[in-house]
């Protein structure tokens, strides 16, 4: 007959099994913080060499005007300035003299809305004509994400083709208006053709 394990082998195989369920989940935390650290430094590294070329730009930009300035000094530049400040803190100097004035001027106001179509009869929506595909094919997609179903038209015009993309024909005056109200809200020009002209 066998003999049952003593109680200090089950404490021993339950520390053991503890144990390799820690050591799995050390290795993961550990390859994770790896992975973080890895992360933030290559950000960290990146930030700063753009930071650094950005830096770079202007005071080599700065240093070429500094040596290409005329001797005498005009009346706008400042006539004194303090020996020690002179190669640090020049935009003190520098941003003065570059004040510009802008003249105000009202808001341009926006163009009323278009009134409805109120003569029955079928109706085309032109969304656009474009002399690319491509440009034609993001208002297109851009229509579709509104959910309105379109198509692009291929139409020569004294010898340029241009990519039309239209919505219709639709007959119900209703549904003309809500989509117009739909595209001019969406900021999409547009132009409504009555069919049979």
């Amino acid at each position: 007959m066998a003999k049952a394990p003593s109680r200090q082998k089950r404490r021993r195989n339950r520390r053991r099994d503890s144990a390799s369920v820690s050591r799995g989940t050390l290795v993961f935390l550990l390859l994770a913080c790896t992975a973080l650290l890895a992360w933030l430094f290559r950000a960290e590294l990146d930030q700063m060499l753009g930071a650094g070329a950005t830096r770079a730009a202007p005071a080599a930009a700065a240093a070429a005007k500094e040596t290409s300035k005329p001797a005498r000094q005009s009346a706008t530049e400042p006539r004194s300035r303090a020996p020690e400040a002179a190669g640090r803190f020049e935009f003190y100097y520098l941003l003065p003299d570059a004040e510009v004035d802008v003249p105000e001027q009202p808001a341009a106001a926006r163009p009323a809305a278009p009134p409805p179509v109120s003569v029955p009869g079928a109706y085309v929506v032109q969304a656009g004509a474009f002399p690319s595909l491509a440009a034609a094919d993001k208002v297109k997609v851009r229509l579709a994400a509104l959910g309105v179903v379109s198509e692009i038209q291929t139409a020569d015009a004294n010898g340029a083709v241009f990519h039309r993309v239209r919505i219709g024909p639709i007959e119900n005056l209703e549904e003309l208006n809500r989509l117009r109200a739909q595209l001019r809200q969406n900021g999409i020009d547009h132009q409504v053709i009555p069919i049979g002209e």
